[in-house]
């Protein structure tokens, strides 16, 4: 059935077995080892963000120029050490360990469009759009793994001058793993859980000369019937080498390729009994009875999502002289996606406005997803260091150059057959299909944008620091649009953007700060690679409206303990956002939103062998102006619980390690047309670890996630339909370091 559409080559795990074994031989010769854990330039430093423990210093990009505890803002950091002693491997589990960061129906998740993409929102406001690697925006959907991830950077709030166009939540930046001179260092894990899902990942940096190294990053993983519905699977295999040299003896070149595929028979939902539904069928309503969790309600022979992403990204560093040095980075990316699923679909023999629901389910209501993602980038920075009189002011210029580009396709699937139009939600029996389906293109759409920005913190004496920034952007879309793959006509949008940051740092000791900052974010129309729409008003006024801004003010505080080894972390926030709104005539205005709260943090070492994450976030997230109606003035925001927290303690001995956590949310609501459709309720989940040393090279580790085996929903949407989360997990993992 899947000749019809452009092709992909059938999942093997055999190609990575032949490179980690290549790979192997490679790394097995004596080391030319350096000495350096990080390669410096006068001015410019690549930080080395492998840690031992959880403490983090920095974050890793350039345009923050202060540590973590003099940078005014809050930005949480979970590091490969946390990511590895949880037995993480994906974005959304990682994030798992961010208070007032959500991975619950983001954005489209609850209109009707359950996702198998990462979903992330932050303090409220949807952030799809706003997830980076290394710096550069990943605008593609799909689920990422972190097999290449050094560590993961949560900076809350509106940050446009950072950033870029983006979310007023905040953005997530994923920092990828890169070839370096500490030495020769290699690692070979392999896992399987109760969701028969095995993994391999390599992990091999060879250290080539003083001048030079390579690293080579490799997974395959297969598995994921966590419910044993025996249909759903996820394949994966990805391969990403580096290469560092130093060029001369002020500059250097990083150059690094990653390739991933998956091929993936996913669910995207269990039937949710609706009102109407529980009244057509007698079984009550909610999430259907955990008896018919381990059905299989998409259609065989049609489910099916592909995903294959390649990145190609070259970083140079340059010093210019002993205060100054330059720094570029360019990426280019594609993206290819292919996806047919099956959504839960209650059948209504009425009509929206008169339902009449009978009680079954629909096989033939299905999301479909075919588009090509392409992405050049290249980014300019100055980075600097400049003295008035006895003031030292760190600063940053840069130039942002971009384009984006997003092909999409429709997908006919008139002469596919079903075994089944329809099914009883408690027995759904087999459904399988037959036949083709063609593709049509649909919709060419271009974002290319061209930046400046300057940012720069001011250093007065040992106890205050001034921080500011200004970045202008100019934004441009051009969309061409199909009908049955005839081209039709081709739609233009431009923007101009200009957004800023100020801050006060007071520091009353060497270790501690107490700040306050404000800082502004703007999202043009289309800033996702999509058209964006309003219900009832028409498409050319949407274009040509204002860019959506938002702003965030913070006051917090800081402290390095123990040794600068523990970082606390404090802050209250107000973020208010301007919305898309119409009023009676259908005429295009603007509502607001806004979240409030404060969070704590905690990570690093209480020991030299305990190490924590924690952090705990208390917000107010509503709607504050709604000229459309007044009645929905005071709704909640989706995916925004009132409270949310997450722990994790580790303890690692000579041989014996130990770890015990725990998450906690008080409840993800789902609001739609000023109701609450759904809400997940007070969720609790435990997770719990141990490892043992049996030699200095091989270890062994043992992952329980989810141990009280709760039930609770990850996902939901409003059409009957919602996705559940992972029962009771045990995960085993034997590592060999060499």
């Amino acid at each position: 059935m899947k000749n019809a559409a452009p092709s992909y080559t059938p999942f093997k795990v055999a190609p990575i077995a032949i490179a980690v074994s290549s790979a192997l031989a490679m790394m097995s010769s004596t080391a030319l080892a350096a000495e350096q854990s990080t390669v410096e330039l006068e001015q410019i430093k690549v930080v080395d963000t492998a840690q031992d423990g959880y403490a983090v210093k920095s974050a890793a990009s350039v345009k923050y120029t202060q540590e973590l505890v003099d940078t005014p803002q809050t930005i949480n950091i979970v590091n490969e050490q946390v990511l590895e002693d949880q037995g993480v491997t994906s974005l959304e589990d990682a994030l798992r360990n961010v208070a007032g960061v959500s991975t619950f129906g983001a954005g489209e998740g609850g209109g009707g469009n359950v996702n198998t993409t990462d979903n992330v929102t932050i303090r409220g406001f949807d952030a799809n759009g706003s997830i980076y690697s290394d710096g550069i925006r990943d605008v593609a959907g799909y689920s990422r793994d972190t097999f290449n991830t050094e560590q993961i950077e949560v900076a809350k709030g509106a940050n446009g001058t950072i950033s870029g166009k983006g979310s007023a939540g905040g953005s997530v930046n994923l920092v990828t793993k890169a070839a370096n001179l500490r030495g020769d260092k290699n690692s070979i894990s392999a896992s399987y859980d109760e969701g028969d899902t095995a993994r391999l990942t390599g992990d091999f940096n060879k250290v080539l000369s003083d001048d030079s190294a390579l690293r080579l990053n490799l997974m395959a993983e297969q598995g994921g019937d966590y419910w044993d519905n025996g249909e759903e699977e996820y394949k994966s295999y990805a391969i990403a080498p580096s290469y560092f040299t130093k060029v001369s003896e002020d500059t250097d070149l990083t150059i690094n390729l990653m390739h991933m595929k998956q091929d993936n028979t996913p669910v995207i939902g269990l039937p949710f009994i609706t009102e109407e539904v529980a009244a057509a069928t007698g079984l009550p309503e909610g999430m259907i009875d955990e008896q018919y969790w381990d059905n299989y309600y998409g259609v065989k022979g049609l489910d099916f999502s592909e995903v294959e992403a390649t990145t190609l990204t070259a970083i140079l560093n340059h010093s210019l002289n002993k205060n100054w040095a330059f720094r570029n980075q360019t990426r280019f990316g594609v993206t290819e996606t292919q996806a047919i699923i099956t959504r839960p679909w209650p059948e209504n023999t009425g009509t929206r406005a008169a339902p009449n629901y009978t009680g079954n389910y629909l096989t033939t209501n299905t999301k479909r997803d075919f588009s090509d993602n392409q992405l050049a980038v290249s980014q300019f920075d100055f980075l600097g260091e400049l003295n008035t009189g006895s003031i030292r002011h760190d600063l940053v210029i840069g130039a942002e150059i971009y384009q984006e580009k997003q092909t999409s396709y429709d997908a006919d699937l008139s002469n596919i057959t079903r075994s089944q139009s329809s099914y009883d939600a408690t027995n759904p029996g087999v459904t399988t299909a037959t036949g083709s389906y063609s593709l049509t293109k649909n919709n060419v759409f271009v974002g290319q944008g061209l930046a400046a920005y300057l940012s720069n913190t001011a250093t007065i004496n040992d106890y205050v620091q001034l921080s500011g920034g200004v970045r202008a952007e100019r934004y441009e879309t051009e969309q061409d649009t199909y009908d049955s793959g005839a081209f039709q006509e081709t739609l233009k949008s431009d923007a101009n953007l200009l957004t800023w940051r100020a801050g006060i740092n007071v520091k009353p000791t060497s270790n501690t700060s107490i700040y306050a900052s404000v800082a502004n974010a703007q999202q043009p129309y289309g800033s996702d690679i999509s058209a964006d729409r309003v219900r009832g008003v028409d498409a050319e006024d949407v274009r040509g409206s204002d860019p959506i801004s938002s702003t965030t003010m913070e006051i917090g505080t800081k402290a390095e303990l123990f040794n600068s080894k523990l970082l606390l972390s404090a802050a209250v926030f107000e973020t208010t956002k301007d919305t898309y709104d119409t009023n009676d005539s259908d005429e295009l205005i603007f509502g607001e939103e806004e979240s409030k709260g404060f969070e704590l943090s905690a990570t690093g070492q209480l020991t030299d062998t305990l190490s924590i994450t924690a952090s705990y976030t208390k917000q107010d997230a509503k709607v504050t102006e709604d000229a459309s109606s007044s009645d929905n003035v005071g709704d909640g925001l989706s995916s925004a619980p009132d409270e949310s927290a997450s722990v994790w303690l580790s303890y690692k001995g000579e041989k014996l390690g130990l770890g015990i956590g725990a998450e906690y949310t008080s409840g993800n609501d789902y609001w739609r047309r000023s109701e609450v459709y759904f809400t997940t309720g007070e969720v609790t989940l435990v997770n719990a670890m141990a490892s043992y040393a049996f030699t200095e090279n091989l270890s062994a580790q043992l992952n329980i996630s989810n141990l009280t085996d709760e039930r609770y929903a990850t996902d939901y949407s409003a059409k009957g339909h919602f996705l559940p989360g992972n029962p009771r997990n045990v995960k085993a993992t034997v590592k060999y370091d060499f």
